[in-house]
């Protein structure tokens, strides 16, 4: 069973990351963005005028008023549950934006409301629809043995993200998606142990802006195949070291017997052999608009088993996320339970 004519579709939360998907929304001919959801009302107002949407501050409301096939909640993560369970009780597939949950509960329930329903329901780790990942992934032979990478960044541009009862921290906002590639390359992670720490943002001046956060994070990684890995992420830097000379603020490395495979974060992939000359790729075309021209096959044809980042497999890369954070407040080696 297929869904006929356009897809109309919803947006919840207008903010930076709402305002890409409701662009490359725009750039699919089958697709029409009706609505958009969010507190700020003036926000809505520009939206609404600029896009043609209907604007609406209560998503029981546009839910209930307007013919929707699909909704993108690009909301704070503690909102996140509550409003894609709204919606797949209203028959909507989802499109939901990273992290899941800050609570592992909640993203368990999530999990069995999906899986009790029949709505197709994807988690925005767009860095498996590019193409460079794919490369990466079938140049990975049986002697993989490890896998390291960073994230190097500074204060969110974003206040709420600042405050980690809000945003989860590093190792959950923005590392989770080298999480999600280390899945993705080496297979499932059974245990983490974690060290992070607030040294480096903890002035009375990162107080003032609202940082209520570790600054610095390593975690470490055993994979259920014994391959090992590990992920240094951090808040400490400035914004503009990334224009002065420093390259790459985010990538991995891939080890394999006698081969590295390095991932620039979105940009480039260089594969170094013995003996061999380097081979280098570059990334092209846009990751988020790959993932919802996948999005949207999967609604059409109502069949999910492809998609890479359906919430049956994502919610496992934001279960390993949480885990390190626990790791890190308890000083404990946490195994995985999915």
């Amino acid at each position: 069973m297929s869904v006929m004519g356009k897809i109309n579709f919803g947006i919840v939360g207008i903010g930076r990351r709402g305002l890409g998907h409701l662009n490359t929304l725009k750039r699919f001919k089958n697709i029409e963005v009706t609505s958009v959801c969010d507190i700020d009302e003036g926000k809505l107002r520009e939206v609404s005028e600029k896009y043609g949407v209907k604007p609406y501050k209560d998503i029981d409301e546009m839910l209930r008023k307007e013919k929707l096939n699909a909704v993108a909640i690009c909301t704070p993560t503690p909102l996140h549950v509550s409003q894609t369970v709204k919606c797949i009780e209203n028959g909507l597939d989802v499109m939901l934006e990273k992290p899941i949950s800050l609570r592992i509960d909640e993203v368990k329930y999530l999990l069995k409301k999906i899986s009790e329903s029949k709505q197709i329901v994807a988690v925005s780790f767009q860095s498996r629809y590019m193409r460079i990942v794919e490369i990466a992934k079938n140049n990975i032979d049986k002697s993989l043995s490890m896998l390291d990478g960073y994230w190097y960044w500074t204060t969110p541009i974003i206040k709420w993200i600042r405050d980690r009862n809000l945003g989860g921290g590093q190792m959950v906002d923005q590392a989770i998606h080298l999480i999600d590639l280390y899945r993705f390359f080496a297979g499932e992670i059974s245990e983490v142990y974690a060290y992070y720490t607030e040294r480096g943002r903890d002035t009375d001046i990162d107080r003032r802006e609202g940082f209520n956060n570790w600054s610095s994070y390593v975690a470490i990684f055993k994979f259920k195949n014994n391959v090992v890995g590990s992920i240094s992420s951090t808040y400490a830097l400035y914004p503009r070291i990334f224009r002065k000379g420093f390259e790459y603020p985010v990538l991995i490395d891939i080890i394999c017997r006698e081969k590295l495979i390095r991932y620039i974060h979105g940009y480039k992939l260089k594969i170094y052999e013995r003996n061999k000359t380097t081979k280098i790729f570059k990334e092209y075309g846009n990751a988020t608009y790959k993932m919802y021209r996948k999005f949207i096959q999967s609604i059409m044809t109502r069949d999910d088993s492809t998609l890479p980042t359906r919430y049956s497999d994502s919610y496992r890369t934001m279960m390993v996320s949480l885990a390190a954070n626990r790791s890190a407040i308890s000083g404990e080696k946490i195994k995985i339970e999915y």
